[in-house]
């Protein structure tokens, strides 16, 4: 399943900027640009960058996961249960650890505080394919 597919579209929803060159250098500034970027969307609401951001097989899982049908409509879904300072709360939150692993194809972000969206986990695994850095965990309330 292309990435596309997995994230669908949503008719009705609104516009939202696309991922465009966000986190395509295959480095660590990539994976800390998409990693900043990710969690940027959420607090805005912005399906196409967070979708963007997803490995295909993590955005199919979570949309099933949310009974949407495509992946924008499952980011509605937790968006919407999140507060106002949740979500601004976003924009605060800091890296404490961006590492790639040997081949640099894999890599893992820490953060320095609970982030809903990503089950309070500190730590999230990205990996680097189809050009872009994705995110592996699927996104939690």
């Amino acid at each position: 399943m292309t990435l596309a597919a997995a994230c669908g579209t949503t008719p009705g929803a609104p516009a939202t900027v696309e991922p465009g060159a966000i986190g395509t250098s295959q480095n660590e500034a990539g994976l800390r640009e998409a990693a900043r970027a990710y969690l940027d969307a959420w607090s805005a609401g912005n399906t196409a960058v967070i979708c963007g951001l997803l490995e295909a097989r993590t955005a199919t899982e979570f949309t099933a996961k949310v009974h949407a049908p495509d992946c924008p409509a499952a980011v509605h879904v937790l968006y919407d249960r999140m507060s106002p300072e949740i979500r601004a709360g976003f924009h605060e939150v800091q890296f404490t650890e961006v590492t790639l692993q040997p081949g640099e194809t894999q890599g893992h972000v820490v953060v320095g505080s609970k982030v809903p969206v990503l089950g309070n986990d500190p730590s999230t695994s990205w990996s680097y394919k189809s050009g872009r850095w994705q995110i592996r965990e699927r996104p939690r309330a």
